[in-house]
């Protein structure tokens, strides 16, 4: 549906009313982050839309509401007034604020003007640094991807960053297509209005005295949970939550644990709490004044987001690149190799498991010793200090971007494949992940930590090139069905029924000496197995 402002403009918006809706139904208005649009809630909205009035819209100049000229010193109160026109024709007088990313900044200026309106603010990754040179720097690092005013090389850096997807996923292609809507002009305006008013809004954060939720996804390297927890503290009011197995977009990675987070939230907001112990208020009272500004925050306690695109090889050759550079040499030194392995699939790594995981054997001192080496030497390669690819502390270890690794991608495809109840879905799945797998498919993945994620691996190929090849075989096609099986003996040799039914269906095929050979590898394999000491 289309809104019309008094300036001429138009805003794309969607309004449901609940499922079951009654007289206290309350309305939730849903307000999307920069780069995306309204369609960025669909896969959180089944969980609300029983319970809820839903109000979603596209800000100016995202998805398809338009785009105008507006004097930028004014850019708060303009996005203030076009969300407050939209809800007036509406006729929608009270509602609860949820918003991710940018959009929590809109909703934190809508509230300063119309705190009576708002029942309660749910922000999903709230952007906000630990200063606001720090959210300079972050502004200047995106406004340099958008130098040849495409939005493209914006998106390659924030949506692999926003969310869990693996790349080529239709979730993950959603996202893009959002950013290819969005209008140059109006994002670098926002870019630049929300940098300048950093401190402003940081101090509105601080001096906002209604219900206030802030969840952070765990896995979010934009806005990590540490550091969100320290601009959470900032506000006594303030309820924060981490959503785990949850990049920035959590209502998109998990929008079931999210949504559960928020009717807690909802059922709780007005339950009275009692009053902290004055011995416990002066005890935390040191940190309370940091984070309020009393001490200067020290800008090295709270590490940046990463800035560049880390990608890693595992299914071929190992490489690793970052942004489009290789980094050459030293990954056979000091276990360099494993350990980003380790992190590639342990994001945030406790220390003493991922100890006890590469060096078993070694006494506890002397494995934390080789670790403190070796993690060194990994941030040596990373040059660490200008990428912040790795955070550690004394009791963990973190990879703090998302990244575009072909094993990662492997394991996700498989995964949905295994769910998968479309045909031509779970088709589709199947094709692109045996393209990826050969003989030496664990070449990089050798060691005995990950003998169980290889073992659950072979097992999902193996029924997957089953299933797979009764429904070739069911169309006639036995060469495909043939390859499919094949398969299943690279992964299992001692699955004797699989050496069967190739040769049935070299058979069908009119192939009768390849049903002859297989047939033939079986009988020495069962011979083989029946000998004394065979086994």
């Amino acid at each position: 549906m289309k809104h019309t402002l008094e300036s001429g403009l138009h805003l794309h918006y969607e309004y449901k009313e609940a499922k079951q809706a009654h007289e206290n139904t309350r309305t939730l208005v849903l307000i999307h982050g920069m780069g995306f649009d309204l369609t960025s809630w669909d896969r959180i909205l089944p969980y609300m839309e029983d319970e809820f009035h839903l109000l979603r819209y596209d800000f100016r100049g995202h998805g398809q509401s338009g785009i105008d000229s507006i004097d930028p010193s004014k850019l708060a109160w303009i996005y203030v007034e076009h969300l407050d026109s939209l809800l007036r024709r509406l006729g929608i007088e009270q509602f609860d604020i949820i918003s991710h990313g940018a959009g929590s900044i809109i909703g934190l200026y809508y509230t300063k003007v119309y705190p009576a309106k708002v029942r309660s603010n749910v922000m999903l990754s709230l952007p906000l640094f630990n200063s606001s040179s720090t959210a300079g720097k972050y502004a200047d690092y995106r406004k340099n991807l958008l130098k040849h005013q495409s939005m493209s090389a914006l998106a390659g850096h924030v949506v692999p960053n926003a969310t869990l997807f693996q790349p080529g996923t239709p979730e993950i292609d959603r996202l893009y297509a959002a950013f290819a809507r969005v209008s140059f002009d109006s994002y670098i305006e926002l870019l630049d209005f929300f940098a300048g008013a950093h401190d402003e809004i940081m101090e509105m954060f601080k001096k906002h005295t209604g219900p206030l939720l802030l969840l952070t996804g765990e896995r979010d390297p934009m806005y990590p949970p540490y550091l969100s927890g320290l601009i959470a503290s900032a506000n006594p009011n303030c309820r924060f939550m981490t959503v785990y197995n949850a990049s920035n977009m959590l209502f998109y990675d998990q929008p079931e644990e999210t949504y559960k987070q928020i009717r807690m939230f909802f059922d709780t907001e007005t339950s009275n709490r009692a009053p902290l112990d004055p011995y416990l208020l002066e005890l935390h009272s040191d940190f309370i004044g940091l984070v309020n500004g009393e001490l200067q925050l020290d800008e090295t306690a709270v590490p940046a987001a990463p800035v560049v695109r880390l990608k890693v090889t595992l299914l071929k050759s190992f490489q690793v690149f970052l942004d489009d550079t290789q980094v050459l040499g030293g990954w056979g030194r000091r276990s360099a190799k494993e350990l980003l392995i380790y992190l590639l699939l342990h994001p945030a790594a406790a220390r003493d498991q991922l100890c006890e995981d590469l060096w078993k054997d070694m006494e506890n001192t002397k494995a934390r010793n080789q670790l403190r080496v070796c993690l060194n030497h990994l941030k040596h390669l990373f040059n660490n200090e200008e990428t912040q690819l790795l955070y550690s502390d004394n009791q963990q270890i973190s990879l703090m971007a998302p990244v575009d690794c072909d094993l990662l991608t492997l394991l996700e495809n498989t995964r949905l494949a295994v769910k998968e109840t479309d045909p031509v879905r779970k088709d589709s799945l199947i094709q692109d992940i045996f393209q990826q797998v050969d003989d030496e498919l664990f070449r990089n993945l050798d060691q005995d930590w990950n003998l169980n994620l290889r073992s659950r691996l072979e097992i999902d190929l193996v029924a997957l090139a089953h299933y797979q090849a009764d429904v070739l075989a069911k169309l006639g096609k036995y060469t495909s069905a043939i390859a499919c099986l094949k398969y299943v003996v690279l992964f299992n040799p001692e699955e004797y029924d699989a050496y069967e039914r190739i040769a049935v269906l070299y058979e069908l095929n009119q192939q009768k000496q390849e049903a002859k050979t297989w047939r033939s590898k079986l009988a020495i394999l069962q011979s083989a197995s029946e000998k004394p000491g065979s086994r």
